[in-house]
């Protein structure tokens, strides 16, 4: 009987485990929620042994953070490309608004957990008072405003308060 027969063929792709661990921690995120959620149900999730998840992550919270930070800087990041492709500051905003919906609409599960999961352990904010996800689309947001401001194409308004109003509503359609 040959050994060499019976081997596993190895992967020719190595595989990111950090990555496939927080793609799964979103979904189930997603599904059960912040408090509902375990490590060992992310671990199931991602197909990687506890020992694995615990090599890249200390705890929950930290895979959430991450999780988080990584997911923003990715979507808005592919966003933020498509937005400057525009000339006109409101057809950049306008972009974004079409691009940010579809990111929704195609992946609800990134919507569920970056609209409602995020919010909804008040231990993990006392724990992470510093924590805010949303920043980023704030800021981004902002920065449309002032564009489009400085080139007279909007009145001399709050930017910031503005940006905070349209980001409040686009998560309140978002959670009908």
């Amino acid at each position: 009987m040959n050994l060499l027969s019976k081997t596993k063929k190895k992967s020719l792709k190595p595989v990111n485990y950090r990555q496939k661990i927080m793609d799964a921690a979103i979904r189930v995120f997603a599904r059960k929620g912040y408090n509902d959620t375990t490590m060992i149900d992310v671990a199931r999730a991602a197909k990687v042994g506890i020992g694995t998840l615990y090599n890249y992550f200390k705890n929950k919270d930290e895979l959430l953070i991450s999780s988080a930070d990584k997911t923003i800087e990715t979507e808005l990041g592919k966003i933020r490309k498509i937005c400057e492709k525009q000339a006109d500051p409101m057809d950049r905003m306008e972009t974004y608004f079409i691009q940010h919906a579809m990111l929704l609409k195609e992946n609800p599960h990134i919507a569920r957990f970056l609209v409602s999961q995020l919010r909804q352990s008040e231990g993990f904010f006392e724990r992470n008072p510093e924590f805010n996800p949303l920043r980023h689309y704030v800021n981004f947001v902002k920065e449309l405003f002032e564009t489009a401001k400085e080139s007279g194409r909007i009145k001399d308004v709050d930017t910031k308060a503005l940006a905070i109003m349209v980001i409040g509503s686009m998560d309140m359609l978002i959670c009908q």
